[in-house]
């Protein structure tokens, strides 16, 4: 099965929907990210990894694939480490709990898997209610004016 979720996308202030997909099978231990991620979106194989190990989850013997589409748009930044933390516990099956279309994850990890702050997170939330999103997760970062946006609910995710 491949467990599909949506984040966040930014190219310059412009944001666009990407869907991250994570299949997970049995194999030797990989992990490879596809979709034209930067190199700093390929680190996210390691936070998110180590953020898995964290709690006490074991990937050992898999494989995770993880796709970022749209699949000829460059992907930057650490803000999908959530979206594919995510989309993988739900893979797993430690999520149990259905993933409204209409809801996005923005936010890098921590090596303890505690969710942090990342450039773009205000342009992203503002494109995601642009794109139709009803609900986003996102880092609490206390400068960010999320008050103040209408017809979206920014839901502050766990940090240190």
């Amino acid at each position: 099965m491949t467990v599909k979720v949506s984040s966040i996308g930014l190219k310059g202030m412009e944001g666009y929907r990407v869907q991250v997909e994570v299949r997970i099978s049995q194999d030797t231990e990989s992990m490879v990210i596809v979709g034209l991620p930067d190199a700093s979106v390929k680190e996210s194989r390691e936070r998110v990894l180590a953020s898995i190990a964290h709690f006490d989850l074991d990937v050992t013997d898999k494989k995770v694939v993880v796709n970022l589409s749209p699949p000829d748009q460059k992907k930057n930044g650490s803000l999908f480490d959530l979206a594919i933390a995510i989309a993988a516990l739900k893979e797993l099956g430690e999520v149990k709990r259905e993933i409204p279309v209409d809801t996005a994850f923005i936010g890098a990890l921590s090596l303890d898997g505690s969710i942090a702050s990342g450039e773009g997170i205000l342009p992203a939330v503002i494109a995601a209610r642009g794109l139709g999103f009803k609900r986003v997760y996102l880092p609490y970062d206390s400068v960010l004016p999320l008050h103040m946006l209408e017809d979206i609910e920014c839901i502050n995710t766990w940090s240190q």
